[in-house]
C-alpha cells in the first residue's frame, strides 16, 4: 500500500511539473540571464543554469526558472565557465548602492541650492521649501569655471517652471 501511495505521489509530482512547463526552457532562461548580465560565455552559463534550475511559481501566478545560489552551483559556474557569480553579484550590488547614493546626494544638493535661491529672493518657511522642491525638479547641473556644479533652469523649461512655481507655491517670479 505504501508503494502505491509513493507511486501516485510521484505521478502527481511529475504531472504537476508538466503543467508547470514554461514557454522558455531552462537553457533559454539561463541564456537570457547571461546575456542580460553581459557574460561572454552565455552558452556555458545557460548549460549550468539549466542543470540546477527548478520551476518556481510566484505569488502572482507566474512561473519562472530559478537556480539557487548554492556552493555547488557557484563552483560549477566558476570552474566550467569562468564566471565568479559571487563577485559579480557583489559588484552589481555595490554599483546599485553607489548609483542610489549619488542620485540622492545630487537631489539633496539641488534642493539646497533651491533653498538658497529662495532665501535670496526673500522667501522663507513653507514657500521657500515649495520653491526648493520645484527648483530641484526643473534645475539641471552645468559645469562652472571653478569646477563645481552650478544649477540653472534651462530656457526650454522656463515657462513651465514659472507656471509650476505659481500654481504650487503661489510665487510669481
Amino acid at each position: 500500500m505504501s508503494v502505491l501511495r509513493h507511486a501516485v505521489a510521484a505521478m502527481l509530482l511529475l504531472g504537476s511539473n508538466a503543467a508547470l512547463a514554461q514557454t522558455l526552457t531552462a537553457y533559454q532562461s539561463g541564456l537570457r540571464v547571461a546575456q542580460g548580465r553581459g557574460y561572454t560565455n552565455a552558452g556555458c552559463y545557460a548549460q549550468v543554469f539549466a542543470k540546477h534550475a527548478v520551476v518556481v511559481e510566484k505569488a502572482d501566478g507566474r512561473r519562472n526558472w530559478y537556480a539557487a545560489s548554492t556552493p555547488a552551483y557557484n563552483a560549477e559556474q566558476r570552474q566550467r565557465c569562468g564566471i565568479d557569480r559571487l563577485a559579480d553579484i557583489s559588484a552589481r550590488r555595490q554599483a546599485r548602492q553607489t548609483a542610489g547614493y549619488s542620485a540622492t546626494r545630487a537631489a539633496a544638493q539641488t534642493y539646497a541650492v533651491g533653498l538658497k535661491v529662495a532665501g535670496e529672493r526673500g522667501h522663507s518657511g513653507a514657500k521657500a521649501a515649495c520653491f526648493a522642491r520645484t527648483y530641484a525638479t526643473f534645475a539641471s547641473s552645468r559645469p562652472s569655471a571653478n569646477g563645481r556644479a552650478a544649477y540653472a533652469i534651462s530656457g526650454q523649461h522656463e515657462t513651465i517652471y514659472a507656471a509650476e512655481l505659481f500654481s504650487q507655491c503661489g510665487i510669481s517670479r
